[in-house]
C-alpha cells in the first residue's frame, strides 16, 4: 500500500500542475534604437578593433595599478618614522611596483614587435576570417 501511495503523490502532483507557453506576441528586433546598438553590429572584422582597444585599456589599467603602489611605498616610506620593518616594507612595495611596471612595459613591446612582424597594429587589430565561410 505504501508503494501505491508512494508512486500516487508524484502523477497527482504532475497532474495538477498547469502548463507553461510561451508569450503569443513577438518581441521585436532589438536593434532598434538604445545604448545596446552597437552590439548588434558586431562581427568578425569589428572585432578586431574592439580587442585592441580592450588590450590597450588593461595596459593602460596596470599601469596605473603599477604607478599607485609606487607612490604608495613612497609615501609609507615618508610615514615610516625610521622603522626599519616600516622601511624595509615600504622599498618591498615599490620594487614590486617598479618590478611590475618593467614587466607591463615589456609585454606591450614584446607584443607590439610580434604584431609588427605579422602586419598587425595593435589598435587595427583584424581577426582572420576563413575565405568562403
Amino acid at each position: 500500500m505504501k508503494k501505491y501511495l508512494a508512486l500516487l503523490a508524484p502523477i497527482t502532483y504532475l497532474s495538477l500542475a498547469s502548463s507553461a507557453l510561451a508569450a503569443d506576441t513577438p518581441v521585436g528586433n532589438p536593434c532598434g534604437a538604445g545604448q545596446f546598438n552597437a552590439l548588434c553590429n558586431l562581427s568578425a572584422s569589428s572585432l578586431g578593433p574592439l580587442v585592441g582597444s580592450l588590450l590597450q585599456f588593461i595596459f593602460v589599467i596596470a599601469v596605473l595599478v603599477a604607478l599607485f603602489f609606487l607612490v604608495y611605498g613612497g609615501f609609507r616610506w615618508l610615514v615610516s618614522g625610521g622603522d626599519k620593518t616600516q622601511v624595509s616594507e615600504a622599498r618591498e612595495h615599490i620594487v614590486a611596483a617598479i618590478i611590475g611596471l618593467v614587466i607591463i612595459f615589456l609585454s606591450y613591446f614584446v607584443l607590439s614587435l610580434l604584431l609588427g612582424f605579422f602586419g598587425i597594429s595593435l589598435s587595427h587589430l583584424s581577426i582572420p576570417t576563413i575565405p568562403g565561410a
